[in-house]
C-alpha cells in the first residue's frame, strides 16, 4: 500500500542524488529533464510519489539535474549508452538529443525505445491539430511549453499591437522587440519556426526588430509598469506570461498558434516496473493539473480542462527528421546575427 502523505518527512521533499556528489552513473529507472521553471517542482512531486510507493516497488533509481545546466553525467547517454545502460524512462523537452539523426537510428529505428501505452487518454484537440503523435512511435509528447507575445501599450505609441508571428516582422517594430536568449543566441523556437514559415528573410526581419535579449522573468516584471527599461514588444513563454501584472501590458496568443517546445517521454522496451511508476505519474492527473496551472498545456484531455486561448503550432516530425538541427541552428544564428 502507498505510504500516506502525512507520514513523509517534509524536510525530505527535495531529492538528493549521489551523482551530485561525484558518484558514478547508475543504471537508472528514470532520467528526468524538464524546462527550468518547473524542474524543481517535478523533482519534488516525483520524489514524494516514489517514496509513497516504495513498499511496492522498492527504491527507484533515478536522477534529475539541478538548475538549468551544470554537471550532468547522463548528458551523452543518447550517444554513448547501450540498451542496458539507457534509462528505462526519460523525460525531455525542447530540441532533444533524441531528435538527432544518429540517435533516431540507434534508439528509435532499432525499436529499443518503444511506443508508450496511453490507454484511456485522449489527445486534446489543440495538440491533435498540432500533430504531436510520432509516426515512428518512439517519442510521446505529453505537454507543450508555448511562447506568446507580450506588448506594453504605453510604449507602442500609437502603433497597432502585433497579433501574429508574422506581424512581429513588420518594420514598425524595428529595434523595439525583446526576446529570450543571450550573447546573440536567439532561441530555437523562434529561429526554426521563422525559418520554416518565412525563410532566411524572416530570420533577418526578426533580427532587425530585436533590440535586446532578456530573461523572461524580467520581461514579466517590467512590461506595462511604466519602467524606462524594456521595449514595446516581448516574446516569452507561457509560464512567465502568467506573472505579468502591468496595467498597460497585454499577453497575446499569436493568430497562427503559439509556437511551442514539446515536453516528451521516451520509454525503453526492456524497462523495469519502477520506470512505469514514473511514467504513470507524468501522464496522470496530478502532474497534468500542475503544469496546466503554470501555463503549460497538458497533451491529453482532463476533467474540467479549459480550452486554450488559441491554436498551438510547432515544427513537426517531418521538419525535425529531415534536418540536422544542430547544423541548421548555427546557420540560422549566423543569418540572424548578420542582420542585426
Amino acid at each position: 500500500m502507498p505510504t500516506p502523505i502525512a507520514d513523509i518527512d517534509p524536510q525530505e521533499e527535495i531529492p538528493s542524488f549521489p551523482e551530485t556528489y561525484g558518484a558514478k552513473p547508475r543504471a537508472l529507472d528514470y532520467l528526468g529533464y524538464a524546462p527550468c521553471p518547473i524542474r524543481q517542482e517535478m523533482q519534488r512531486q516525483l520524489h514524494q510519489h516514489f517514496r509513497r510507493h516504495e513498499a511496492e516497488f522498492g527504491p527507484v533509481e533515478w536522477f534529475s539535474p539541478n538548475g538549468c545546466g551544470g554537471d550532468d553525467p547522463y548528458d551523452l547517454v543518447w550517444q554513448d549508452g547501450t540498451e542496458e545502460s539507457l534509462p528505462g524512462l526519460i523525460s525531455d523537452g525542447g530540441n532533444s538529443d533524441f531528435f538527432k539523426p544518429e540517435a533516431h537510428r540507434r534508439w528509435i529505428e532499432s525499436g529499443i525505445l518503444s511506443p508508450i501505452p496511453t490507454d484511456g487518454l485522449e489527445i486534446r484537440p489543440e495538440l491533435a491539430e498540432a500533430g504531436i503523435v510520432d509516426p515512428c512511435g518512439g517519442i510521446t509528447i505529453y505537454g507543450a511549453f508555448p511562447s506568446v507575445l507580450l506588448v506594453d501599450h504605453d510604449k507602442l505609441k500609437g502603433r497597432p499591437a502585433p497579433r501574429s508571428w508574422q506581424d512581429l516582422l513588420d518594420p514598425i517594430y524595428q529595434g523595439d522587440v525583446t526576446i529570450a536568449g543571450h550573447h546573440g543566441r536567439a532561441p530555437d523556437v523562434l529561429l526554426f519556426n521563422y525559418w520554416k514559415n518565412h525563410g532566411d528573410e524572416g530570420v533577418k526581419a526578426l533580427a532587425r526588430n530585436v533590440a535586446e535579449f532578456s530573461p523572461p522573468a524580467r520581461m514579466a516584471k517590467i512590461a506595462g509598469l511604466g519602467s524606462p527599461q524594456g521595449t514595446a514588444v516581448f516574446v516569452l513563454n507561457g509560464f512567465f506570461a502568467k506573472a505579468v501584472r502591468g496595467p498597460a501590458a497585454e499577453v497575446i496568443w499569436p493568430a497562427e498558434g503559439a509556437w511551442f517546445n514539446p515536453l516528451m517521454l521516451l520509454a525503453k522496451r526492456s524497462r523495469r516496473p519502477a520506470s512505469d511508476l514514473a511514467l504513470r505519474y507524468l501522464l496522470g492527473s496530478e502532474w497534468a493539473a500542475y503544469i496546466e496551472s503554470v501555463g503549460i498545456p497538458f497533451a491529453y484531455r482532463q476533467p474540467g480542462q479549459q480550452p486554450l486561448p488559441g491554436r498551438l503550432s510547432w515544427m513537426g516530425w517531418d521538419f525535425i527528421r529531415s534536418h540536422d538541427l544542430d547544423a541548421l541552428r548555427e546557420e540560422l544564428l549566423a543569418i540572424f546575427n548578420s542582420a542585426r
